[in-house]
């Protein structure tokens, strides 16, 4: 006799004011269309507390200091100068009366000439930074959104699972899955015990196979690319027995975690292990990256190459390391880009377009998005295990990461061409 071993299946969304389809975003905001007239103000900020005063933000002195001082290099009249000036006020006005108490990063990208205001609220902080340009500073966002990819946990005993996808380290969308716990009544002895057991083995079977067709579809619905098990063995081991192998291969790792457990209890659980990841994925890609430039024809390194490709939109895979920088120029009627002063690289034909000044990490990156491809930002340092107590190393003490080292030979940025 055939039975449906899942009896409820609920789907729930939590309500935040965190932006969480970062990806499309940056997309619009990567569309903005260079201006030459009046700069975009890009002001990335840290809004977390700071000090015993929950309502000090010390990323507002920051912006306060660092716009003032942007607008002064314009002083005292002009339309660069107004336009500043009103974007100053306007994101100070947002600031101090719009931003949602639970905020941890914020993005915003002003230009009160070219009528754009645009914000991001975010669960994680950025790092404080004000920048004015001919388009959209856009890295900070862009490494935020690369470094933090959206999971799922799948929390599941013998009666109940709970897959949580968790962004920006807080938990957005939950579906909850209750068992038909069948069959309910123990008979003991005999025959009947053992026909007892065969059918509860039997119903753990299907259970696994019913929530691991939900969460499948679940996942693969919103692009969800890694997945981590928790619960208790006799569960985890029955999803390994009963998931295909399409949703096998999303699985990053498996844990032992309590039905119970509170939801800053699995994130903190599980966040270490969607990092640890994160990491080894950047190595494989700074790997295939070098691969392919030694193959030649499939890669590009180095600053100019890598513009080369991003404007004749060739790249599938920009890969950066999260310290590189360099000064640059941009022609944007041309689409022409590169690094350096504009005058050392053209020559004797700098009068015929004009270019302005860019900075070259932020530009690759607004590029990338543009023509789709996908963005690795390395982490430089290797990360490092400590207690409470114990002292955080000096900047100089902490290891150089392998996939860092690799970008190192090309001045810390490459990129994967298409075929």
């Amino acid at each position: 006799m055939a039975f449906n071993p899942v009896k409820r299946v609920r789907e729930r969304r939590y309500p935040s004011a965190m932006q969480a389809e970062l990806a499309e975003k940056l997309t619009m905001l990567a569309a903005l269309p260079p201006v030459s007239e009046t700069p975009y103000l890009t002001v990335s900020l840290d809004w977390r507390p700071s000090g015993s005063d929950p309502e000090y933000r010390a990323a507002m002195q920051v912006f306060e200091r660092e716009a003032h001082r942007l607008q002064q290099e314009h002083w005292p009249r002009g339309d660069i100068f107004d336009s500043l000036g009103s974007d100053i006020e306007k994101i100070r006005t947002w600031l101090t009366s719009e931003v949602d108490p639970a905020t941890r990063g914020i993005l915003i990208v002003a230009n009160s000439g070219a009528d754009v205001f645009e914000t991001v609220s975010l669960g994680l902080p950025l790092e404080n930074r004000v920048v004015g340009g001919a388009v959209p500073a856009l890295l900070p966002l862009a490494r935020l959104d690369e470094d933090n990819p959206t999971y799922a946990v799948l929390l599941a005993d013998q009666q109940n699972a709970y897959l949580s996808l968790i962004s920006q380290a807080h938990r957005v969308e939950e579906l909850a899955m209750a068992s038909s716990d069948y069959p309910r009544k123990q008979h003991s002895g005999g025959w009947s015990q053992r026909r007892f057991q065969q059918r509860a083995d039997e119903r753990i079977m299907a259970l696994g196979r019913q929530i691991s067709s939900e969460v499948q579809q679940y996942i693969e619905d919103r692009g969800i690319e890694m997945l981590i098990l928790a619960g208790d063995e006799v569960i985890t081991s029955t999803f390994d027995r009963t998931m295909p192998e399409a949703l096998k291969e999303r699985v990053i790792d498996r844990i032992r975690l309590d039905i119970q457990a509170t939801t800053s209890e699995v994130i903190e659980a599980t966040l270490p292990i969607a990092e640890r990841a994160e990491a080894d994925r950047e190595l494989e890609s700074a790997r295939m990256v070098v691969e392919a430039i030694k193959r030649g024809g499939a890669g590009a390194g180095g600053s100019d190459d890598v513009f080369a490709a991003l404007a004749e939109g060739k790249v599938n895979t920009l890969v950066m390391n999260e310290d590189f920088h360099e000064d640059g120029w941009a022609d944007f009627v041309n689409h022409r880009y590169g690094a350096g002063e504009h005058g050392d690289v053209f020559d004797g034909h700098v009068g015929e377009f004009s270019a302005a000044p860019i900075i070259a990490e932020d530009e690759m990156v607004r590029l990338a998005i543009q023509n789709g491809a996908e963005i690795d930002i390395i982490h430089t340092g290797v990360k490092i295990e400590r207690e409470p107590n114990d002292q955080l190393p000096d900047a100089g003490q902490i290891p150089r990461a392998e996939a860092a080292q690799l970008l190192d030979k090309y001045g810390g940025v490459a990129a994967l061409l298409h075929y």
